[in-house]
């Protein structure tokens, strides 16, 4: 998704730096598991369907833990940082088992 598709929609205009942000804190994920990495449609009509998508994101499925038992938290750091001070990445489904990840 092209951020300059979305200035062409005035309702959409509101969510631009929100999704940068997003982005931005999300960054990295695509190396550790590409189909987690931030998606969205090539464009939108409507404030709805953005707003769906940003919170169907499959990133925010997981529980992403590192060897000291330290959870990935979105809010706190870009992924970015908290891999980079991880020997190894546990991405588990909430509900399921985990998924182990050696980061090297």
């Amino acid at each position: 998704m092209n951020l300059e598709n979305l200035q062409q929609v005035a309702e959409l205009r509101p969510f631009i730096p929100a999704i940068k942000e997003l982005r931005q804190r999300m960054e990295g994920i695509e190396l550790y598991r590409e189909p987690l990495a931030f998606q969205l449609a090539n464009s939108y009509q409507k404030e709805e369907q953005l707003y769906l998508d940003l919170m169907k994101q499959k990133i925010f499925a997981f529980q992403i833990t590192n060897e000291r038992n330290e959870h990935w938290d979105i809010l706190e750091e870009p992924f970015n940082q908290f891999a980079s001070r991880s020997a190894e990445l546990i991405f588990a489904a909430k509900g399921a088992s985990s998924d182990r990840l050696h980061n090297g």
